[in-house]
């Protein structure tokens, strides 16, 4: 059997912790091991968890952010050399007791046709209304930005087949430890980074898709490994906390990796997103819409520039990254223009919820 290595970064999850931990306890694919990283929770997080006394807990004194205390799990799950393959996993998320079986299995039936598999993605449904579909994959737009495929879809039968993707929500995946391990990355300190620091939160795993998929790794969708999830229950929908990593986080995945002749595009199509935007805010429909509910009018426009600022102040070590990632890249210019035509995200429903 192939051992997998499940990673979950808590911070103050009190909250969905426990049905997420119990729906491991239950999976009926046993070879696994569980890693949580506590980012300096304040609240009873740490006290659940040591309730599952055979889960390993790493205990961090501050938040450090998804990206990093992912990247601390998989490299303790790693130094396990049993461990074939890494599944992310939000705190907020129940797992059906198939879950990890129906992963392995299609894993396997892959490997055994010669793809080079680097992702798998489950289907997710919103945990508080279970016939509403939360993902069945990623999309990709070409000003960088991303969104889940399905995404609020009432599911009638019409995602039941194993297809090929762009990628996954680093909710809940799986990722083979080869492609982890071709696509990562030295920190300052000498680490193995899989998933990139810099973001913070959010988006890094629309980075780690595009790493995976410029290296000739592919993504299919399992349909039958399926959770539930409440969805943004750390970082709430529609916060200026969310929105701010979000936007600028969008930047980072272009600059890093789109080869040039498409990270020129993708900046040239940057006034028209800004246009369907206040468009957006005006019409009150969509996440503009909902998010100048909170922060005003004033709030958005200040969103926008500290994350320019941001793209700005970080310029240096991104092209650095980019460098690395254009230098390694194995598919050509015709293969990553095609990925726009398959895996379209549509700005109507990004931007209007239309």
């Amino acid at each position: 059997m192939n051992k997998i290595g499940l990673v979950i970064p808590n911070w103050n999850g009190e909250k969905n912790l426990k049905f997420c931990l119990n729906s491991i306890k239950k999976q009926t694919y046993k070879n696994f091991e569980v890693f949580i990283v506590d980012n300096g929770s304040k609240d009873e997080s740490v006290q659940i968890i040591k309730g599952f006394s055979d889960f390993k807990l790493i205990e961090l004194k501050e938040n450090t952010g998804f990206a990093k205390a992912s990247n601390i799990g998989i490299r303790a799950a790693l130094k396990d050399k049993n461990i074939r393959y890494v599944c992310p996993l939000n705190n907020d998320i129940k797992l059906d007791k198939n879950y990890l079986a129906e992963l392995v299995e299609l894993a396997q039936e892959l490997d055994r046709k010669k793809v080079k598999l680097g992702i798998l993605a489950a289907k997710l449904y919103f945990k508080n209304q279970v016939d509403l579909l939360n993902t069945t994959g990623t999309l990709i737009q070409r000003d960088g930005s991303g969104m889940e495929k399905a995404f609020k879809v009432i599911d009638k039968g019409q995602y039941k087949k194993t297809v090929e993707i762009f990628g996954s929500c680093g909710a809940a995946a799986l990722y083979t430890k080869k492609m982890l391990q071709e696509i990562s990355f030295r920190n300052s300190q000498g680490e193995n980074c899989y998933f990139d620091e810099d973001f913070f939160a959010y988006y890094e795993d629309l980075d780690l898709n595009y790493r995976s998929r410029l290296m000739g790794y592919k993504a299919y969708f399992c349909p039958k490994a399926i959770g539930y999830h409440v969805h943004s229950a750390t970082g709430v929908s529609f916060s200026g906390f969310k929105s701010f990593y979000v936007h600028r986080n969008q930047y980072y995945v272009l600059i890093k990796n789109f080869p040039f002749p498409f990270l020129v595009l993708g900046f040239l199509m940057l006034p028209f997103r800004y246009f369907l935007l206040v468009i957006s805010a005006v019409v009150r429909k969509g996440p503009s819409a909902e998010l100048k509910k909170n922060v005003g009018g004033g709030g958005l426009v200040k969103i926008v520039l500290k994350s320019w600022i941001g793209v700005v102040k970080n310029v240096k070590p991104l092209c650095q990254k980019r460098k690395i990632i254009q230098r390694k890249r194995k598919v050509s210019l015709k293969t990553f223009n095609s990925w726009f035509k398959k895996y379209k995200a549509s700005y109507k429903k990004m931007i209007f919820y239309k």
